[in-house]
């Protein structure tokens, strides 16, 4: 019997690639607000009268609140989507994603602030994996690759221009709300768009049963990880004399109480007449493989992440320590760079889908991570004149090949998952792309506040003594950078490797 959800173009008021532009601009909108709001952060703590010296920690949890809703909401929501339907479930997120935004718009105090971003991120996160799944339903095996690598992109590149498109508006308008209120009418017409593009998609009720013992497991363990590694940047701040006040004392419990909630989580599953994430998704070669480089791909993407403003910001505020106005002009610069990153990443997913239909995941994912190895590589060199033509040159380079790994590996979970799965399956890609940045950014804070703190140490112990000490400071920060890229080198070689043990493609399902 003929899959109604597979019919051709002709038979389907939307074309499929018109419903995917529709679903990733969503997409998008929920992935600029992550980091959106780092860059009107500081008028809001004004605004809301709050004090940098006793309420930055409390203001923060408008940006890791997001992120925590973010990453729970897509354990379930993508295995609610294949028990209930893709079309529900996907604009339920919709909806609740705008009622944050319009909550967080009119927030009258910090705390109303928080939840509000809560409320955002449970839609925004949920509506990555119920799209994957969806893209499963309507494209053919040969196409889906693609379309899934430019989901996977355009997810991406909003956590990643969302300081930039907050710092453009922020320095034109100055008004942090009109960056929320503006979700709305955006988000009004993507949702009445989407619901028209998917009005004859089929949403047939499936068998099988919500799993919440492994969903409260999952949700659990990621949350105590990503509170105890974020924990991780706290080392960060330090005094004149690089004195580290260290990480807090509930930093090592969490990751301890993580894993154990993750064993419990593989226990429970294994015993689990219908598990929220089928265990033997890990017992197929290539899909362990592809679970493995989804995790070497966010610890990519967080060097990358970390590594740039950092850089910039550093050598703008140490060779312009008077201009008033060199923390926004750094996070113009800033912003920009990344889209070299970003821009390439989504321009190289689309081939890569086509790569991997035409000759499976293997080859995609093998050249890939040989260009992004060499980005790494070259960015390794980095120094205190690094102009930003060489610096966008690579970050390209290193985008387009994490940019053609993104559809394989997402195509070779979802493909083996198969149609009652997808969206499960699509929640696990995403989740572990979220885990390697976490990881990736704790293990960076907590080594290169170390490392720069020694460098400096054996340099001279007092940096003013120095003929130049802006230009002895910045020596030692674009040393500890480029160090920091062999993190990222290090990490594609590993993915490299696992590729290359890759099998042949797998049946498409």
């Amino acid at each position: 019997m003929k899959n109604p959800a597979l019919t051709s173009v002709k038979e389907r008021p939307f074309d499929p690639r018109v419903t995917l532009g529709l679903v990733c601009l969503a997409i998008f909108i929920g992935a600029v607000d992550l980091t959106v709001i780092s860059a009107a952060l500081p008028k809001v703590m004004i605004d809301l009268r709050l004090s940098l010296d006793t309420e930055l920690n409390r203001a923060s949890w408008a940006v890791s609140g997001y992120l925590l809703a973010y990453t729970v909401s897509i354990t379930f929501m993508g295995r609610l989507s294949d028990l209930f339907g893709r079309r529900m479930v996907y604009l339920l997120c919709l909806i609740i994603f705008l009622i944050g935004s319009a909550w967080v718009a009119a927030a009258p105090n910090l705390t109303m602030l928080i939840i509000g971003r809560v409320i955002q991120a449970f839609g925004a996160g949920a509506m990555v994996p119920v799209s994957m799944a969806l893209v499963g339903d309507l494209f053919s095996p040969g196409q889906r690759a693609a379309a899934l690598g430019f989901i996977g992109a355009v997810d991406t590149a909003g956590w990643m221009v969302g300081h930039l498109y907050g710092g453009v508006l922020m320095r034109i308008f100055d008004d942090w709300r009109l960056l929320f209120w503006l979700n709305l009418p955006i988000g009004l017409v993507a949702l009445v768009l989407t619901w028209y593009a998917l009005r004859q998609v089929p949403t047939p009720p499936r068998p099988g049963h919500f799993d919440w013992p492994g969903t409260f497991l999952l949700s659990g363990s990621l949350i105590a990880l990503n509170v105890g590694l974020a924990a991780g940047s706290e080392l960060g701040a330090t005094d004149f004399y690089g004195e580290r006040l260290g990480p807090p004392p509930y930093a090592g419990p969490l990751v301890v109480v993580a894993l154990i909630l993750l064993a419990l989580f593989v226990w429970v599953e294994r015993r689990s007449a219908d598990p929220l994430i089928g265990i033997e998704l890990f017992t197929q070669r290539n899909t362990a493989i592809a679970c493995v480089i989804n995790v070497v791909v966010g610890f990519g993407l967080a060097i990358a992440i970390t590594n740039v403003p950092l850089y910039i910001n550093t050598r703008l505020l140490l060779y312009h320590p008077t201009d008033s106005d060199i923390l926004r002009i750094a996070a113009w610069d800033a912003g920009w760079m990344l889209s070299a990153l970003t821009l390439t990443m989504a321009a190289a997913a689309l081939p890569g889908g086509f790569l991997t239909a035409r000759f499976g995941a293997r080859l995609p994912t093998v050249l890939g991570l040989s260009l992004a190895l060499l980005g790494y590589m070259l960015m390794v060199f980095w120094g205190p004149d690094v102009t930003y033509v060489r610096m966008g040159l690579e970050l390209a380079l290193t985008g387009i090949g994490l940019g053609l790994v993104i559809a394989p590996v997402a195509d070779t979970v979802v493909a083996y998952a198969g149609e009652d799965r997808r969206g499960a399956a699509s929640a696990l890609v995403i989740a572990l792309r979220l885990v390697g940045m976490t990881v990736g950014v704790a293990i960076l804070t907590m080594w290169g506040v170390h490392r720069q703190d020694e460098l400096r140490r054996a340099g001279v112990d007092n940096p003013l003594a120095v003929a130049d000490p802006a230009r002895f400071l910045m020596e030692i920060a674009a040393q500890v950078i480029g160090e920091t890229f062999l993190f990222g080198a290090a990490v594609c070689l590993i993915g490299l490797l696992a590729g290359m043990a890759m099998t042949a493609a797998l049946r498409q399902r």
